[in-house]
């Protein structure tokens, strides 16, 4: 893998140059401190790249200037996230329940700590010790590696953790899959904190931050960031172009989605998008950024439309903040945004680099957001499966790791200058005897993107059959059209990780909660809530082109969808690394009781009978009466419940339909009886 010369970016149409600033202007990022963790991570002394590949069960090392693979160290089943300490890596292993340490000097494994349940990110905490997510147990564990011991498990009170991120006082600011918040730690006293993460939209709907997979800090500003999705669950995603008569109104397909659907369009926000949130510790409070120019912006951020029309993420003409990153907005000019993964500083903070898995490529922004074209600094394409991104320690490069193809992109980082006109090219402006702009030829046009010039190259071959590799491309891609429309929506948008989003969307017959596919599911036919799709290919009729605005794939092509769906894993209980309680064991045994009747339905090796049953939760007077009885994996990771969502928690769930004899027979149920078969399901 040959490294590539890059001093400067060219343009997608256009014959333009933007220069790359002098060396010594050039402005490094803290060593660890960008991300503080992901599948990837540099060596202390930037020689060598670090990979967590999870598909081969190994921890790969690559010299940094030959790109050749100097080793491949076997781990446990699962590695998932990597910091490098010196000569030594610390790799966790999500699906062994263990974090490993490892030799890099000798390319050997020193040794393996049971830590609990599906752990993922960590950030080290010195002297050997690292905080490790345990995204099964909804804590986060301290573990002396070099001890070889956990000192102790903290429950953070939110399902789901992912990423961990030390501040500078020493607490910990721990990320939330689809909670929407963040964990703040005081490791001292245990006490955790609850931080909305949410971005206040004055001008649009409300905004439900999601897939929250990495952090990064900035140790000049000590702020967090996070690139992720954001979810608009509150319009109504009608069937695209459906026209019917509703309690004898018309109902015209404009009216709450009825034209875009999941993927939106210049005049409404997406089901999902794109957005970076930064939050200020003192006082967890998010920090939104502000248009510079807002009447520049009511025109400039919607194509196609008038001035007094609804802006992408607004209405009456009003964006959403500048950091939310709607594609339809001409200051991204059509570009493909989808998925972001990972968010990482460069440039001495001046610049962010957001990867997208969904659209594939990595958007390269200024920090200071506005809400216009100067925003933009330039895209780079990535390769399938992009997950997570390192910067060296010499501010010079990143490197993303492109999972589904088992390769590496490398990106030289620019020099940022301030812009703050409202043009993406404007003039040069010199600073520190670089410029930032210069013109080749012909200006290019307001908004147009620039394409950076980068190098992708595989480092070890696929490890999965070609068919279910395939079809795992194909479920978080959000560029194949026909998936969805806009480029901008996936499979993995609604199902991260295979998994369920935790959302509640909006249809004109009735509200809908996001299933989990985990657990090898596909003998459990029909599918949806109304088991209206009998194969996986009515998947196309069903969901892809009213929904998604596809076109439909082909048979071949959904066989390969199905046969990546069958490997995903359930989300695991924390139970996987301990023996029932006394508790759980009397819930087991009220779930499994004739009395209750829990098992008449909820049987066999996915707990349903793939049958559909009216218990009285129709909640729209349009909507269907009878439901699938869902499958219960990962039962404690999927709230909501119910088919559209109204039992909040699993003790909603059990009070709200089984002790009323809606769903089984609870009534006889006593308080510590209905506690006990809640410790169960949450085992499931």
């Amino acid at each position: 893998m040959k490294k590539t010369a890059f001093t400067s970016l060219l343009l997608v149409a256009l014959a333009g140059l933007m220069a790359v600033g002098c060396e010594p202007g050039r402005r490094s990022i803290e060593p660890g401190a960008s991300p503080s963790s992901g599948a990837i991570a540099m060596s202390s002394d930037d020689s060598q790249i670090v990979i967590a590949a999870e598909d081969h069960n190994a921890l790969l090392v690559l010299d940094r200037e030959s790109r050749t693979l100097l080793s491949t160290i076997a781990v446990p089943d699962g590695p998932s996230h990597v910091v490098v300490a010196g000569n030594r890596a610390i790799v966790t292993s999500r699906y062994d329940n263990s974090v490993s340490l490892v030799d890099l000097s000798t390319a050997t494994l020193i040794r393996t700590i049971a830590v609990g349940s599906e752990p993922l990110g960590l950030a080290s905490l010195g002297g050997g010790r690292v905080a490790i997510a345990l995204g099964g147990d909804a804590a986060v564990a301290i573990v002396d590696v070099d001890a070889g011991q956990v000192e102790k498990t903290i429950e953070l009170g939110n399902a789901d953790p992912r990423a961990v991120a030390r501040l500078k006082d020493g607490s910990l600011y721990i990320t939330h899959l689809s909670a929407g918040v963040l964990s703040r730690v005081n490791l001292e006293t245990g006490v955790v904190r609850t931080v909305d993460a949410a971005t206040q939209n004055d001008f649009g709907p409300r905004l439900i931050p999601e897939h929250l997979r990495s952090v990064t800090v900035d140790p000049a500003t000590n702020t967090v960031l996070m690139a992720h999705s954001q979810a608009n669950v509150d319009t109504v995603r009608a069937p695209i172009g459906e026209v019917g008569d509703i309690d004898g109104d018309e109902f015209f397909p404009g009216e709450g989605g009825g034209e875009c659907g999941y993927s939106g369009c210049p005049t409404q926000l997406g089901a999902v998008v794109p957005g970076v949130t930064e939050v200020d510790p003192d006082g967890d409070v998010v920090i939104v950024p502000e248009h510079e120019d807002t009447a520049v912006n009511q025109r400039g951020n919607c194509f196609d439309c008038e001035f007094d029309a609804v802006a992408p993420g607004g209405f009456f003409g009003v964006a959403a903040p500048p950091s939310v990153l709607n594609p339809f907005e001409s200051r991204f000019n059509g570009l493909q945004l989808s998925n972001p993964t990972a968010l990482a500083l460069f440039d001495g903070g001046r610049g962010e680099i957001i990867v997208n898995m969904g659209s594939k490529n990595a958007l390269l922004l200024r920090r200071q957001l506005k809400g216009n074209a100067a925003d933009v600094v330039g895209v780079v394409k990535l390769g399938n499966g992009a997950q997570a991104i390192a910067v060296s320690r010499d501010g010079r490069d990143a490197y993303v790791w492109n999972q589904f193809d088992g390769s590496v992109t490398e990106i030289e980082l620019p020099q940022l200058t301030d812009v703050t006109n409202n043009s993406r090219f404007e003039e040069e402006k010199p600073q520190d005897g670089a410029a930032d702009v210069a013109f080749i030829g012909e200006e290019p046009s307001f908004g147009l993107v620039p394409e950076l010039v980068a190098a992708t190259n595989v480092v070890i071959a696929d490890a999965l059959d070609v068919e279910i590799s395939a079809g795992r491309k194909l479920f978080h891609d959000a560029t194949d059209t026909r998936i969805a429309a806009s480029g901008s929506i996936s499979c993995a948008s609604c199902h991260p990780d295979g998994r369920t989003d935790g959302r509640t969307w909006q249809f004109t017959f009735g509200p809908r909660n996001t299933p989990q596919l985990g657990g090898g599911i596909l003998d459990t036919a029909p599918f949806h809530w109304p088991g209206d799709v009998p194969t996986v290919t009515a998947l196309n009729e069903m969901t892809v082109r009213p929904f998604m605005g596809g076109e439909g794939l082909d048979d071949a092509s959904f066989q390969k969808v199905a046969a990546f769906i069958n490997t995903i894993k359930a989300a695991p209980a924390a139970t996987v690394s301990r023996e029932l309680t006394a508790q759980e064991i009397h819930g087991k045994e009220i779930f499994e009781s004739a009395e209750t009747g829990c098992t008449a339905c909820h049987a066999g090796h996915h707990f349903t009978d793939n049958g559909s049953y009216d218990i009285g939760t129709k909640a729209d007077e349009r909507d269907i009466r009878s439901f699938q009885t869902p499958v219960l994996h990962g039962l404690a990771r999927s709230a909501p419940y119910l088919h559209d969502g109204s039992a909040k928690s699993l003790s909603a769930l059990v009070d709200q339909v089984v002790r009323n004899d809606q769903m089984g027979v609870g009534s006889h149920l006593s308080d510590a009886d209905a506690d006990a078969l809640v410790a169960y399901l949450k085992t499931l």
